[in-house]
């Protein structure tokens, strides 16, 4: 029996329809998984009438894990296979900017020129192939698919396509025997690294690199038939790979995620929904076509149909407040985040180090199953102490630590950077977040911070700086051929993608500790080196930065504590909106949003300047853990504002305004030369 062949029976098999047994016209199943061995082919068969067959000019994809240029095929009828890659395919929206095929993001859209007159009236069969694995892949989806007219108009009804339900699975054997055995081989089945020849063995199994019980396959919604080929592609039996799928179903998790959406991607109405879903973000739908499309969501909190003159009378120092809270859990942006996928490591750190971290205090602090097991672990303390998470805390700030010493030995003393050693190095990262998110879901932490933080905490927050720590940046992991993915343009929407989590999950809560737990200054920066490399400006998503970092503070904290308080000079200032180094940035704007913004800003930042008197600012006698040395940008931060007058007035702020601006920092300037600060 071919490989088709076998695939076309299982796939019959485990109740997904071929296009074949359907009469026209053929309802579509979706999404298409081409998943399997190299050379899996997957049909699906759109049936078209003579209008829509004669207007056909174009395939329309929405496809998601095709990340190498070899990956995919796609044949139309019968002609000739077409392979999926930048040069035989048209990417839509942001993607193309961030690489396209073998770029940053795992899903987007494309479209494909049909062959002159190869629509037919009647059945028109599409056949995908899933090529060759590149050791990492085991193949891809397709999510929705259509056919466009010269217009680019879509000329298929939502109603000739069906999304399978993942209510409607079940597990493939659902007795209890199965179920059980399937629960140990996720636990202890021994793994090969992949599918290619001379694989070789690794120590680490499913529970490893996932959550230990599987939840996030059940979670995401990671199908029977994907479970079992990623089974089979780590080395065991489909039948194995069917028990474990039938341990996956029976789990009494949530499961309200897809495998293609991005964990925590904002959206509106994402706060509505139980904290139990937070994790499933708002969907790729969510996802808008450009940055500037946030402005109304950022304004008004949904996506208004006003003209650009009633949003502007919109824009008010309240959006900028810094003793306000802006939700940045519901402002839909224009980057995805990583999908689930992104997530996992490709290497298990125990493959990577071997004893050097089996026996680190790094292992240990997670469940003390290393020598070190004497040592209070993260899951022991969240088993004892459910209602007493301040004895918990510290602990997750003792991991970050242990991640940090580890990961810096493990840097010095393992060479030169490498493709390996950068795949070693970001695995490492990114066990510890996935492993964060399989505690935060376990005990379920996820909207427990205001019993920590207090009411000014957001309703729903993580407790730490794991997504920050999972950056690139973080470990200084350099772009180009060495960085994650081999390029430069990836390495940044990582770093990128990872610090928006961060500002997703805990921001601060207002109770930012030096530059804890995001570093605002840095983070910005951050900004201008992805648009250097995608030449895609996010002027919103940039504001919604700003705004976070000024409110990081708690409003009942003056200046007078310098670690904690309102301190203009270790932030983020208005001149960011005027400096020339930073108009690309904001081009997207019109001149009239823009300087509302600016206006806004500026005084929302003036008015908390404002409430303090300058003696809590500069005080008697000069503390001895204050600097005057900047970090960061030194145009955009240090708090001295007021040296940009002339640019200020230039954007438009008001006269009013510049005044008292002037005459605050005319204030300040001379204390602090009187003082000596």
């Amino acid at each position: 029996m071919s490989a088709k062949v076998f695939l076309l029976s299982f796939l019959a098999a485990f109740g997904v329809p071929l296009a074949s047994q359907h009469s026209a016209p053929a309802t579509v199943v979706l999404p298409v998984e081409v998943l399997g061995d190299d050379g899996t082919v997957v049909p699906r068969t759109l049936t078209l009438d003579s209008a829509q067959s004669a207007a056909a000019v174009s395939l329309w994809l929405k496809i998601h894990g095709v990340r190498y240029p070899q990956q995919a095929s796609l044949q139309w009828n019968d002609g000739p296979w077409i392979p999926l890659d930048n040069s035989t395919a048209q990417i839509s929206g942001p993607a193309k900017s961030y690489g396209g095929i073998g770029g940053a993001f795992s899903t987007f859209e494309l479209q494909i020129p049909l062959p002159g007159h190869s629509a037919v009236p009647g059945d028109n069969t599409i056949h995908f192939r899933f090529n060759q694995s590149d050791g990492l892949s085991s193949g891809y989806r397709v999510l929705a698919l259509n056919v466009l007219d010269a217009a680019g108009e879509k000329l298929l009804p939502p109603e000739q396509f069906r999304v399978d339900s993942p209510e409607q699975w079940t597990p493939p054997h659902p007795d209890s025997l199965s179920i059980e055995a399937g629960r140990q081989l996720w636990n202890s089945a021994p793994l090969t690294e992949n599918a290619l020849a001379q694989s070789r063995r690794i120590q680490a199994r499913c529970a490893d690199c996932h959550a230990r019980d599987g939840r996030d396959l059940k979670y995401f919604n990671y199908s029977n038939l994907s479970i079992i080929v990623r089974s089979r592609f780590h080395g065991l039996t489909a039948l194995q790979g069917e028990q474990i799928a039938s341990y996956i179903r029976s789990l009494p998790a949530p499961n309200p995620g897809r495998p293609w959406n991005p964990p925590y991607q904002p959206g509106p109405g994402l706060d509505a929904q139980p904290v139990s879903h937070w994790a499933a973000g708002a969907g790729l739908d969510a996802v808008l076509q450009n940055d500037a499309a946030s402005l109304p969501f950022f304004v008004s909190g949904h996506a208004a149909a006003s003209a650009d003159p009633e949003l502007v009378r919109a824009i008010t120092p309240n959006l900028f407040r810094p003793d306000g809270n802006l939700n940045a859990r519901e402002i839909p942006l224009s980057l995805p985040l990583p999908d689930w996928n992104q997530w996992l490591p490709r290497i298990h750190p125990k493959d990577a180090w071997g004893t050097a971290f089996t026996e680190s205090k790094f292992a240990s602090l997670l469940d003390g199953a290393t020598l070190a097991s004497n040592r209070t672990s993260l899951r022991r303390s969240l088993q004892s102490s459910a209602n007493n998470l301040r004895a918990v805390l510290p602990l997750f700030a003792q991991w970050s630590q242990a991640r940090r010493t580890f990961l810096s030995q493990q840097i010095k003393t393992n060479g030169d950077w490498s493709a390996e050693k950068t795949s070693k190095i970001y695995s490492t990262q990114l066990w510890q977040l996935v492993k964060t998110w399989e505690l935060m879901h376990e005990f379920a932490l996820e909207d427990r911070g205001q019993e920590l933080f207090g009411p000014a905490a957001d309703s729903r927050t993580w407790w730490t700086s794991v997504a920050t720590d999972t950056a690139p940046a973080a470990t200084h992991i350099p772009g180009g051929s060495f960085g994650v993915n081999g390029s430069a343009l990836n390495n940044e929407y990582l770093n990128a993608a990872w610090y928006q989590l961060q500002i997703i999950l805990n921001s601060g809560t207002h109770r930012r500790r030096d530059r804890q737990p995001v570093d605002w200054v840095y983070t910005i920066s951050e900004y201008r080196d992805l648009y250097r490399e995608t030449r895609e400006p996010e002027p919103l998503r940039l504001l919604i930065a700003v705004t976070k970092a000024l409110q990081s503070s708690d409003p009942r904290i003056g200046p007078q504590d310098y670690r904690q308080g309102w301190r203009p000079e270790q932030n983020i200032d208005p001149r960011i909106l005027v400096d020339p180094n930073w108009a690309p940035m904001f081009k997207p704007l019109s001149p009239d949003v823009r300087r509302a913004v600016t206006n806004s800003l500026l005084q929302a930042w003036l008015d908390k300047n404002m409430q303090y008197p300058l003696t809590q600012y500069l005080s008697l006698p000069v503390p001895p853990h204050y600097s005057k040395s900047l970090y960061g940008d030194p145009d955009i931060s240090g708090g001295k504002a007021w040296l940009a007058l002339d640019q200020f007035r230039a954007a438009g702020v008001s006269p009013d305004l510049l005044q008292q601006l002037q005459d605050w920092g005319a204030a300040y300037t001379d204390r602090a030369a009187r003082l000596q600060y």
